[in-house]
């Protein structure tokens, strides 16, 4: 998003092109904006500049970035698709945030090049509408599928009994589906939008606040503050929930904290730093401190490397969250198994021992009663 790709457009207001020095050709700036208001015209705009060291600093990082990604997210998906049986409900949300990760992987390289030649675009303006909306595509998806993971957990410890909780295969493939739908319609607008010269930035949208760059704007917002509240509400709802039925040695629900822990930690490693320099921005705009929104542009620019990250992170949360996925990923790595987990990621691995103990009861008179009508009827 560059405030484009894992981000979206800036949540900025929009400022005049950048003076530059002199260079082969105009480099964008590191963080424009386009929300100016009538008012303030009576002091001279900001114009932050573009910064050849932060180019200089994503091109490397971002060509790790891929090959990690790449390496593990291949990974994940050949044991999900070819070592994994049966598939859960929990199984479809992992295997969708590789598929975003995906997304991301393969437009990397388009992204290397961008900053080794100092913010130059030559690909056309075609292939920057794919590039933006695809990676896009994968903030969005990502921040979702994250969350999808964390409530699918949420059911499973506090309502193991409830239809959700025990959904299909098939049900959590729709629902993953449905939110796949909603995901390209929220970033479609990216494909609409024109991007002119040598930049390719989505948070560079012109001067004019137009309705995709404030959409884009809301979104960016949106997808960051209201998944991390429905995440941090399932974190606290679980650890209620552990502690009032007593479930702290049961495997299930202590695995659903870890998982969740690594959620949070993906969540705000990856996607803060941006929101925080990217609101300082905003503010040093407003306020006219030209030299403080020159440094917040370019320490946001530079935080694109940690939203970037999200794809060499994800493949540890698959560890956390699945004890098969580990011992597959370890057996192809041809590394010592460890310790085995050996409890179920199923329903019955979320129940409280006072529950588990009842349902046996019952089923132990059940198969009482069904034996005892047998005997009636063979003598019948």
């Amino acid at each position: 998003m560059e405030f484009h790709n894992l981000s979206s457009p800036s949540l900025l207001p929009s400022l005049s092109p950048s003076t530059l020095p002199p260079s082969p050709s105009p480099s964008p700036s590191a963080f424009t904006t386009a929300l100016g208001s009538p008012g303030e015209t009576s002091k001279a705009p900001c114009h932050p500049a573009s910064s050849p060291t932060v180019s200089a600093f994503l091109a490397p990082i971002l060509c790790v970035e891929f090959v990690l990604g790449l390496a593990g997210n291949s990974l994940a998906l050949f044991i999900f698709c070819f070592r994994t049986r049966p598939w859960t409900s929990s199984t479809v949300f992992l295997v969708s945030l590789v598929i975003a990760d995906f997304l991301l992987i393969i437009n990397l390289p388009f992204r290397v090049d961008y900053y080794f030649l100092h913010e130059i675009w030559h690909f056309g303006a075609t292939a920057c509408k794919v590039n933006l909306f695809m990676m896009s595509t994968n903030r969005t998806a990502s921040v979702v599928f994250l969350t999808a993971i964390a409530l699918n957990r949420y059911l499973k410890v506090v309502w193991p009994h409830h239809a959700l909780s025990q959904a299909s295969v098939w049900a959590a493939a729709r629902v993953a589906g449905g939110l796949w739908g909603v995901i390209l319609l929220l970033n479609g607008h990216l494909l609409l939008t024109a991007y002119s010269s040598h930049s390719c930035l989505s948070y560079r949208l012109g001067t004019s606040p137009s309705a995709s760059l404030q959409w884009h704007q809301a979104l960016y917002v949106l997808e960051f503050f209201l998944p991390l509240a429905l995440i941090l509400f399932a974190i606290v709802s679980i650890k209620l929930t552990i502690r009032r039925r007593g479930l702290g040695r049961q495997a299930g629900p202590r695995r659903a904290m870890r998982v969740l822990a690594v959620v949070v930690a993906v969540y705000t490693v990856c996607f803060l730093p941006s929101i925080i320099f990217g609101m300082a921005s905003m503010v040093a705009f407003r306020l006219h401190a030209c030299r403080t929104l020159d440094i917040c542009s370019q320490l946001f620019h530079g935080s694109l490397a940690f939203t970037y990250l999200n794809s060499v992170l994800d493949p540890v949360l698959y560890c956390f969250s699945s004890p098969k996925f580990l011992r597959q990923g370890r057996a192809l790595l041809g590394l010592p198994q460890g310790r085995q987990d050996s409890a179920k990621d199923d329903e019955s691995s979320y129940q409280s021992p006072a529950w588990r103990r009842e349902a046996s009861r019952k089923a132990e008179a059940a198969g009482k009663l069904q034996e005892a009508v047998s005997l009636e009827v063979s003598l019948a």
